[in-house]
């Protein structure tokens, strides 16, 4: 049972020594020196201008750099705000990297520190932190920041589980206390309460949780010089736990021409300065900005930087003012924009981007079909201003009418509103629409008018059938019909006269007035029959007719246009519409 006991405890002995080679080369490595991620060819660390005798200087920008790339990282930095402020913070990393990708400005690797602090991921946001210190090593919180690196450090190598060595401790300690023989004189290994050794020849006592802890876990955890870190509050269990960091901002200054020195204050403090193209990481903050050439005059603005923007400052020397960015979208866009009245036409169309003067501008937004827009606007220096302008459709429609037929009447519920080519408002809702010309058959539709919208109609027109020949037959039956009554009413007088000479016997049996008598009811006969054909023959004609009716066509409602229109006595704008 002796020979039982001895070997255990040289057993417990050697996974003790191992145990603690382990534990050393965790606190070695947690004593050693992080190296920051190297940059990759697509996200080059820019070097700061700073040095020693120069602690305040801009960071430029990398060479070659366009607009276009400096645009493509605003657009990230702000797309990683967003995702920021939407607790996507694994999203808001990768928008963070895509910029800094774009343009190595080193506030760019700041803020994906700050979402990984979020995550909970120490050790990646440490390296985002080291990589920001070695592209801006003099940055004014450089000091703030490698505290914080530490802290962070501390806490990744803290939650790293710690379970094996309490297990092989209690157990080596269950077995010598069931062998009753004396433990070796041993100091617990690394990672254990130094204090807690067991004397010699004595029964070890039962080890407890926190006699196992890490140092790093103890419930009072110290910095290298036995402080707390600055921007870090203690927690329940013992750790530093890091403040929520703001996020960095970008200044970029371009100035036409280049070669400008642009100085950044800060109160009386000058924050940065450098020749332009310039560029500048910056806390939030109100800065003055002023830029000198020597062929011009000196020029200064005040510059309100919010957390986590891109400022890019555009400066016409030869102008003696600052530009800013302004970006108008409508729905639905083609709307032309108007800067400051009418006087110099439409600066463009909606989706609408480009550099104005900085300060306040009116904007009139027209689209054919929609009632205008107009706003007051402010143009921060730097900033861009993006509006986003919806329109609403106006409370009518327009109607174009275009015949075959050149000036024929276009009537609209009954009531002639002109000739063709026609075009017209017209409220909204189903309305009867004819055309109608001399000679021409009238065409008639029913049209649906939408707000804001141009409704065309296309018609042809059909010449009416003559009715001169069913005039005529109509004459002629007419004609014959009387030629017919005249002869019966003689061919009844005769007879009423031979009537009256046969009752007296003076009627002779070879009278010629027999045979007239006749002749007038037989031409009386001839003439009815011969009228009647003719009416007959009229009413045909008058019903009949061969050609076709007028047709037309209605077409689906679009958009109308703006066409300008230029004369002697002015300018103005033609409604247009194609169909």
């Amino acid at each position: 049972m002796m020979d039982l006991g001895r070997k255990l405890s040289l057993a417990g002995l050697l996974c003790a020594g191992l145990l603690g080679v382990v534990a050393s080369g965790v606190a070695s490595a947690q004593d050693a020196p992080v190296v920051a991620a190297p940059a990759t060819p697509d996200a080059p660390v820019a070097a700061a201008s700073a040095t020693p005798d120069a602690p305040v200087a801009a960071a430029s920008a990398p060479p070659g750099a366009t607009r276009a790339s400096l645009e493509a990282a605003r657009e990230h930095m702000e797309q990683g705000q967003a995702r920021y402020q939407a607790g996507d913070f694994e999203a808001a990393i990768h928008e963070f990297e895509a910029a800094y990708a774009a343009r190595s400005f080193s506030a760019f690797l700041y803020n994906a520190g700050v979402a990984a602090e979020r995550l909970g991921q120490w050790s990646r946001a440490a390296d985002f932190y080291e990589r920001y210190l070695t592209g801006d090593p003099h940055s004014s919180d450089a000091a703030d920041v490698r505290r914080n690196v530490d802290n962070l450090r501390t806490r990744a190598l803290a939650e790293q589980p710690v379970q094996p060595i309490v297990t092989v401790t209690t157990t080596v300690e269950h077995h010598v206390v069931e062998s009753g023989t004396e433990t070796p004189t041993e100091t617990t290994p690394t990672g254990t309460n130094p204090t807690e050794t067991t004397p010699t020849g004595t029964t070890p006592t039962e080890t407890t949780p926190t006699e196992t802890t890490p140092p790093e876990t103890t419930a009072t955890e110290t910095t290298a010089t036995g402080t707390t870190p600055t921007g870090t509050t203690p927690t329940v269990d013992g750790l530093a736990e890091t403040t929520t960091q703001v996020m960095k901002s970008l200044l970029s200054v371009q100035t036409e021409p280049a070669g400008a020195t642009v100085t950044l204050r800060r109160g009386d403090r000058v924050v940065a300065t450098g020749p332009s193209p310039f560029a500048q990481t910056l806390d939030e903050g109100e800065y003055a900005l002023s830029v000198e050439h020597p062929d011009y005059r000196t020029i200064g603005e005040r510059v309100r930087v919010h957390a986590g923007k891109v400022y890019v400052v555009i400066v016409e020397m030869s102008q003696g003012h600052f530009l800013g960015y302004l970006q108008v979208v409508s729905d639905p866009p083609g709307a032309n924009v108007f800067i400051d009245g009418r006087e110099q036409g439409a600066a463009g169309q909606t989706p609408f981007r480009s550099v104005v003067d900085t300060g306040t501008h009116h904007l009139t937004l027209e689209r054919a079909g929609f009632a205008p827009e107009e706003r007051d606007v402010e143009v921060d220096v730097g900033a861009e201003l993006r509006l986003n302008v919806p329109l609403a459709r106006v409370d009518y429609g327009r109607l174009r009418v275009v015949a075959s037929q050149p000036h024929a009447r276009v009537l609209v519920d009954g009531e002639e509103v002109g000739e063709v080519p026609y075009e017209g408002q017209v409220s909204p809702g189903s309305h009867e629409v004819e055309v109608e010309a001399d000679g021409m058959k009238t065409f008639s539709a029913d049209v649906t008018i939408e707000r804001g919208q141009l409704t065309p109609v296309r018609v042809r027109l059909r010449p009416r059938q003559g009715r001169s020949a069913a005039w005529t037959t109509l004459i002629l039956g007419v004609g014959s019909a009387g030629a017919g009554l005249y002869l019966g009413m003689r061919g009844t007088d005769l007879r009423d006269q031979l009537s009256a000479e046969r009752d007296t016997g003076t009627l002779a049996s070879d009278d010629p007035r027999i045979l007239r008598g006749r002749l007038f009811y037989y031409g009386a006969d001839v003439a009815y029959g011969l009228g009647a054909l003719l009416g007959v023959f009229s009413i045909y004609y008058f019903l009949r007719d061969p050609l076709p009716d007028s047709d037309g066509r209605v077409l689906e409602p679009r958009d109308w246009a703006l066409s300008p229109s230029f004369d002697r006595d002015g300018a103005g704008a033609t409604l247009t519409g194609r169909f």
